[in-house]
């Protein structure tokens, strides 16, 4: 007998515990619930409300994005799912807890903490993480007391992927467009009030190794009163390799 068939036939009946209510617990659950058709599936999260990064992570003026909670939503209407907020693994219960009540444990939570970037300076106020600034502007649960600097005329985004172009996007759109998307309304007021005028993205390699998207490019290049400034000499490789081909 195969041992995914052995493992198959004894879930089917388990408790199962999902530690972190984001897209992860949530596909997790939904691949459960679906195979395993007896089994009982308990989400618990350390934040009030489930969806983690879809709904604290996801840019306020991509709200198309969101629409996974759909799916996730009718994952939580089985009468086999429970969720339980506001519970922190260390701190309300333990690892050693979750294993001598379920069959299986499943943690699907992702790192909260930041990387330093060893740099001079990295521990001024005005030096802040895209997980804070991004958690500040999408109402994460004790972000809203993080006062982000923006009297200044241009500020430095260390980083090239999707995150660093959101960030740069919610510093730059218009007040009137933000006005029109899922914002709080305290990072409103301050991005109301922003000096702003410059933002500079940097990464550590070309432009060959960019990790944004086309997608999040175009959005930020048909920015109204935006544009955007090349770094001619970072292209000339780009020349050579065409020359080559």
């Amino acid at each position: 007998m195969q041992f995914n068939t052995i493992t198959k036939r004894y879930l089917s009946t388990a408790k199962i515990c999902i530690v972190g209510a984001g897209p992860a617990g949530f596909y997790a659950a939904q691949y459960l619930l679906k195979h395993l058709k007896d089994c009982q599936v308990d989400l618990i999260e350390k934040l009030p409300v489930p969806f983690g990064l879809v709904r604290f992570g996801v840019a306020p003026d991509h709200p198309e994005v969101k629409n996974v909670i759909n799916t996730f939503n009718k994952t939580a209407m089985s009468p086999r799912f429970q969720f339980f907020g506001n519970v922190s693994l260390g701190r309300d219960v333990t690892l050693q807890q979750l294993r001598s009540w379920y069959h299986v444990v499943l943690l699907t939570y992702g790192a909260d903490k930041d990387r330093q970037l060893d740099i001079p300076n990295e521990n001024e106020k005005t030096v802040l993480s895209a997980r804070e600034f991004v958690g500040w502007y999408n109402g994460l649960p004790g972000a809203e007391n993080l006062q982000p600097d923006l009297s200044g005329d241009s500020i430095t985004i260390i980083g090239q992927g999707n995150v660093a172009i959101d960030v740069a996007r919610i510093l730059l759109r218009p007040i009137d467009d933000l006005k029109k998307s899922d914002i709080t309304c305290y990072a409103l007021d301050v991005l109301a009030s922003s000096k702003i005028k410059k933002v500079y993205l940097v990464g550590r390699r070309g432009p060959l190794q960019v990790a944004f998207t086309i997608k999040e490019l175009r959005e930020m290049l048909k920015l109204r009163r935006v544009s955007t400034i090349w770094k001619y000499e970072d292209f000339e490789c780009i020349k050579e390799m065409k020359k080559k081909s």
